[in-house]
């Protein structure tokens, strides 16, 4: 799979996923300086977005053989 469909595919759930994550944190004091919020923003898309890349064929491949 290109790297353009995976990011047109996945990166936005990823950035909706982190966002939430991020205002959770921040409302719930666990985070309050900009920097830090940044950072957290940044680490929680790429690790979602991976995520997304690992577990998605996962999930196919194994919903494929239950289907057949």
């Amino acid at each position: 799979m290109e790297l353009r469909k995976l990011v047109s595919d996945y990166l936005p759930n990823a950035v909706v996923a982190a966002t939430i994550f991020t205002i959770y944190n921040t409302y719930t004091g666990d985070i309050a300086d900009p920097v830090t919020i940044g950072v957290e923003f940044l680490f929680y898309v790429i690790a979602i977005f991976i995520g997304f890349i690992v577990i998605t064929p996962i999930l196919n491949k194994a919903l494929d053989s239950v289907r057949t």
